[in-house]
């Protein structure tokens, strides 16, 4: 591979001239024209596209689109409907102003972004075929984020090559060296920091296959098909500011429902539902929380998509689970096996209604391999998918009531290279003329393995003539909106479905999980800049496989894992059927007793947890790297500061140990800190060191000026044990300290939910009185405990803390209704 690597850079860009066209004062166009024919690639020769179209559209003020296509518009395009129905604005209004200016010098092309007068983003050294698109990009500096899928160690984008392109590969940790280490998901978006300390998001709008080679100071982009489509957004000085308009413009994302936040226990190997009965009875007699219980292909008949052995899965054990108060959720992945022919309903209805797609080599159905051996593949963008997918899914529910959905191998994975070994006997049907192509011959393939590896070729014809490598990268995020509405369908009012494969504007229907890890330090480690990344691609419900999916894990790695995964917005354990059982109370009893003390404390903040969502109103960050909470505090900029410590909103920081170590340095940035369990300070703007055994609670603190609310039942089984008794932990600055909480009677109702209003809490102190003030309240509050972090005891019915600093007030306080005030003497 370093011989394609030379030869590539051995290669000149085109000299490509503009003449502008069009100018409307937000809309300008220019016509991009060459002399030069043809240019050499790794010894292979590609016809230019000698005439381009230079759009730039000025949106408004903080938004810019900017698109090089070719002149006859044959270049595929990512289609406008939904899913992909983001905010483009078609026909801007103009403005006196605007946070950015373009210019635009010829000989060759260059194409800058300019705000503050320094260049913010460059389009230069242009090559531009149907095949071949290349661009090069000069970042003003390091400080850059994003371009995933990665299980990149560090949150940080490094120099390296990397590819985007959804592939199915367990266990791999990217190097940014070829071949290219490429997993699950395409996200073509990149934050940055400009020299200035405002942020941007540039979003590559394509789904084609993708290289970023960053090396020397610059960043080159390739592509194989589709168009140059950039969006830039121009942010302040806060990332979250600049994240929240690029979500703006995907749509949002939706709100998971109550329940999907507590603990999710899973395990590749339960093969009857009396195991998934006894897992949930041994979690529960362990006293460790547990809200859904998953399975993986085992649940179904021979591995056949929507069915279920209910031989080995009665009706009877799905109640016992119901009843045990834990929710269900089954596997389902996109390719149907074919060896029962009509006797299975998914392969009977998919040939009732045509929906799977062709082989480009010989016209018949394409024939892959997955589970349950010889498949067929559904084309998502035939239009009877949305009739099959909502009737399958209709029939797997009739065969169990499922909660919610795991959707898996829509990468779409394949366990050939392309097609399989060729079965005549599946050629009993029609053949499509129409569907077969001759093979396409790269000059350059995105991370040097072939693109048909692990999943379908690209020449292969999707409905609506689309090949399916400018579609690939969008089958995960095609199931995820079908699958979103075949739940609709099933009457769930906040679907829940946790996918592998996304792209852009997946989190308006689906939830995730980072894949098949490993179970090493490594994948620990790396687990939180995953998080980060996903707070930035708008799917912030997001989960590692907690304890690692690959490998035996072991006591200290799965009790540090427990410590981190207790603060990931989706927690399950997980592993596969090769490993041992990972069940916490299966592993010793020091994991144990840190499964007990951790997912209790998270219980016990899940509603506080669950308003943080809720107060972002579907747009923003969740749980966030510190800088993007305090952005000009270059210390939290620091490697080791950015990827292992967190802050939740803007309350709670975390700072895990995420080694074998009990010993850490941690950051706290400015501001006072106490710790959440015991309130003892820590001054900001400098390192603390901190200790944690593996059965400690997680090393968690409040920030001054805030306060949390907490429940303060003792036994928690599951979410349905959290009831409207409350501690509330105030942290003061300036005598003040604020907060939230959703305004729900019942977390649990749905309808409620996703039109819960906020409750703003104001505990303030004034001279000897403490005064707690509520915005609104409909539903009642009853808090048993008060306590104040940074406030001495100097009142007459307050006691104190465990240090001098600390003052609490023992309740129960009733709040809610028409009692919005408590005063405190």
């Amino acid at each position: 591979m370093f011989l394609i690597i030379c030869l590539y850079l051995q290669v000149t860009f085109t000299q490509y001239i503009a003449t502008q066209i069009r100018n409307d004062g937000q809309i300008k166009q220019y016509k991009l024209h060459t002399t030069n024919e043809m240019i050499v690639k790794n010894g292979q020769s590609i016809k230019l596209n000698q005439i381009l179209i230079l759009e730039i559209r000025f949106e408004n003020d903080s938004q810019l689109d900017i698109q090089i296509f070719d002149e006859d518009r044959k270049h595929f395009r990512i289609p406008q409907q939904p899913p992909f129905n983001y905010k483009d604005i078609e026909n801007p209004l103009p403005l006196e102003n605007y946070n950015y200016s373009v210019i635009i010098t010829n000989d060759p092309v260059t194409i800058q972004i300019y705000r503050d007068d320094r260049a913010i983003f460059t389009i230069s050294e242009l090559v531009y075929s149907e095949s071949y698109i290349e661009f090069t990009h000069y970042p003003q500096n390091k400080q850059m984020w994003g371009l995933g899928e990665r299980n990149q160690v560090g949150f940080r984008f490094k120099q390296g090559i990397y590819t985007l392109y959804a592939r199915d590969e367990p266990n791999i940790i990217e190097d940014g060296k070829r071949p290219g280490k490429n997993v699950y998901s395409s996200h073509p978006v990149l934050l940055s920091m400009e020299d200035n300390g405002k942020f941007n998001i540039m979003f590559y709008k394509s789904s084609s296959p993708m290289d970023i080679i960053y090396q020397e100071e610059k960043m080159k982009f390739i592509t194989i098909g589709g168009i140059i489509h950039l969006k830039l957004f121009l942010g302040d000085y806060s990332p979250r500011t600049v994240i929240k308009q690029y979500h703006n413009y995907l749509g949002g994302w939706i709100l998971p429902p109550f329940w999907s936040f507590g603990f999710h226990q899973s395990r590749w190997g339960y093969n009857n539902s009396s195991k998934l009965v006894q897992v949930v009875e041994q979690y529960q007699k362990n006293k460790i929380p547990i809200d859904t219980i998953w399975s993986d292909i085992d649940y179904m008949h021979d591995r056949q998509i929507f069915s279920v052995d209910s031989n080995r899965f009665t009706k009877q054990d799905y109640e016992n689970i119901r009843n045990l108060g834990v929710r269900y959720i089954p596997i389902v992945d996109v390719a149907v096996g074919v060896k029962y022919g009509n006797q299975d309903e998914g392969y009977k209805k998919g040939i009732e209604y045509d929906i799977f797609v062709y082989s480009p080599e010989t016209g018949y159905r394409f024939q892959g391999r997955v589970w349950p051996g010889e498949s067929y593949f559904p084309d998502f963008f035939h239009p009877n998918i949305s009739k099959f997918w909502n009737e399958m899914h209709k029939h797997l529910y009739n065969q169990v009531e499922f909660d919610g959905l795991w959707v898996d191998m829509n990468e779409p994975a394949n366990f050939c290279d392309g097609e399989c070994s060729l079965n005549s006997n599946l050629h009993n049907h029609q053949r499509k003329i129409d569907k077969m192509n001759e093979n396409i011959n790269f000059a350059y393939i995105p991370g040097a393995i072939s693109l048909s590896n692990k999943t379908l070729p690209p020449h292969l014809i999707h409905y609506g003539n689309y090949l399916h490598k400018d579609v690939h990268n969008l089958y995960g995020i095609m199931d995820s909106y079908y699958t979103y509405q075949a739940l609709k369908e099933l009457g769930k009012i906040q679907p829940f479905q946790i996918t592998r494969s996304t792209f852009p504007g997946t989190g308006k229907y689906a939830q995730h999980w980072t894949g098949d890890n490993g179970a090493s330090w490594d994948f620990l480690y790396l687990s939180l800049g995953q998080i980060f990344s996903f707070q930035i691609y708008g799917i912030p419900m997001v989960g590692a496989d907690v304890c690692g999916f690959m490998g035996d894990t072991n006591i200290k790695l799965c009790s540090r894992w427990i410590q981190l995964g207790i603060f990931y917005p989706f927690f399950r354990n997980h592993n596969n059927d090769l490993s041992k059982s990972q069940e916490f109370y299966n592993i010793d009893h020091t994991v144990i007793q840190t499964a007990q003390k951790n997912i209790h404390l998270r219980y016990s903040l899940l509603k506080w947890y669950y308003s943080i969502f809720i107060r972002e109103q579907n747009h923003g960050t969740i749980i966030n790297p510190l800088f993007f909470v305090f952005p000009q505090d270059n210390m939290s900029y620091r490697d080791f500061v950015m990827d292992t410590q967190f802050i939740i909103g803007n309350e709670l920081m975390g700072a895990p140990i995420l080694d074998e170590s009990i010993t850490r340095k941690a950051y706290f940035p400015e501001s006072e800190w106490y710790d959440l369990i015991t309130g003892l300070n820590y001054k900001g703007q400098q390192d603390h060191i901190l200790h944690c055994s593996y059965s400690d609670i997680t090393p968690i603190f409040i920030r001054s000026g805030y306060l949390i609310i907490q429940n303060t039942k003792e036994s928690i089984k599951n979410v349905k044990s959290l009831d409207n008794h409350y501690r509330l932990i105030a942290a003061i600055s300036n005598l003040v300290s604020i907060g939230v909480l959703a305004d729900l009677k019942d977390f649990e109702n749905e309808e409620e939910a996703i039109n819960a209003q906020l409750i703003d809490f104001k505990l303030e102190i004034i001279k000897d009185v403490v005064i707690l003030n509520l915005s609104q309240c409909q539903s009642e509050l009853i808090i048993d405990e008060i306590i104040i972090y940074g406030q001495e005891c100097i009142f007459q019915n307050c006691i104190s803390g465990f240090y001098k600093q600390n003052s609490i007030f023992i309740g129960p306080f009733n709040l809610g209704k028409d009692n919005l005030k408590l005063v405190l003497q």
